[in-house]
C-alpha cells in the first residue's frame, strides 16, 4: 500500500490550523528523510479560501521550523479529492461531511492519528481555533506524531509503537518504574529493567519520552516508552508475542 500512495490531502474545518500544520510538516520530515515522490496539500471543509493560518498557528509552527507565513486557505474540491491518494481527516465528524459530499471518496479516508505512536489511534484531533497558545502548541504535537508515523509508513516501516497499558511503580514522580504492561490482550509482569534513558530538550516545547528496556516473564526483552506530553505509553514493536 506505501507504494500506492503519493497524494495525500489533509482536511480540517477552516484550513487554517490543523490542516496546514499537517501539510507543511509532511514536507519538512518528507525532505528530511529523503522521500521522493510524495505530496502534500490541505483543504478545509468550511473553509473561506485566502484566509491566512492563524497568528497563533503561525508562530506555534515557526517554534518548531515550520512556515506558515504564505499559507492560504482553500476549500475542499471535487479534483483535490479525486487526485489524492490518501486523504487524512482530524475528526470522525469530517468524515461523515467528507464522504456526504463526496462519496467518490470513499475507501481513502482515514482519522489521521491512524499512524499515531502514542496513545489512541481512534480519536480525534482537537481544534484548537479561538484557544489560547498551549492548545495550539498540543495540537501541533499532537499532529507532528501522527505525522511522523505516517513518514515511516511511506518510508516502507511498519508502524512501529503499539499503545500499552502499563501498570507503575510511583516513588517520587508519577509513572517512576514501570511494573508490568498489558499488550495484545496480555499482561506482562516486567522482572527487571535493564536499561532506561531519556529523550527530550530541556525547554517546555519539547516532547519528553522515557524509555526503559525491560525483561518481562514470557523471557523476552523489550523496549517501552512514556510520552509525557499525552500521558500513554507504548512497545517497540519487534515481535509479536506468542
Amino acid at each position: 500500500m506505501a507504494g500506492q500512495i503519493t497524494n495525500i490531502l489533509f482536511v480540517c474545518t477552516g484550513n487554517i490550523c490543523r490542516s496546514p500544520f499537517a501539510e507543511s510538516l509532511l514536507k519538512k520530515l518528507a525532505a528530511e528523510k529523503g522521500l521522493k515522490g510524495i505530496t502534500a496539500d490541505s483543504a478545509g471543509l468550511l473553509a473561506l479560501p485566502g484566509n491566512s493560518a492563524t497568528s497563533l498557528a503561525q508562530r506555534v509552527a515557526a517554534e518548531y521550523g515550520v512556515d506558515l507565513a504564505e499559507h492560504k486557505a482553500i476549500s475542499l474540491s471535487k479534483d483535490l479529492v479525486a487526485c489524492s491518494d490518501l486523504i487524512l481527516i482530524m475528526e470522525k465528524s469530517h468524515e461523515e461531511a467528507l464522504l456526504a459530499a463526496f462519496p467518490e471518496a470513499a475507501g481513502k479516508v482515514l482519522l489521521i492519528r491512524y499512524f499515531a505512536r502514542f496513545g489512541s489511534r481512534t480519536r480525534g484531533i482537537a481544534d484548537p481555533y479561538g484557544l489560547e497558545y498551549d492548545a495550539y502548541r498540543f495540537c501541533f504535537l499532537d499532529i507532528q506524531d501522527s505525522v511522523s508515523g505516517l513518514v515511516e509508513y511511506l518510508s516502507g516501516r511498519s508502524i512501529t509503537f503499539d499503545p500499552i497499558e502499563v501498570t507503575c511503580y510511583e516513588g517520587y514522580k508519577a509513572n517512576e518504574s514501570p511494573r508490568s504492561f498489558v499488550w495484545v490482550d496480555r499482561t506482562f509482569r516486567i522482572t527487571k529493567i535493564v536499561d532506561r534513558w531519556y529523550e527530550g530538550g530541556l525547554d517546555e516545547k519539547s516532547e519528553a519520552i522515557d524509555y526503559f528496556k525491560v525483561q518481562a516473564d514470557d523471557g523476552r526483552t523489550y523496549i517501552i516508552c512514556y510520552n509525557r506530553l499525552f500521558d500513554s505509553w507504548a512497545i517497540l514493536v519487534r515481535q509479536q508475542p506468542s
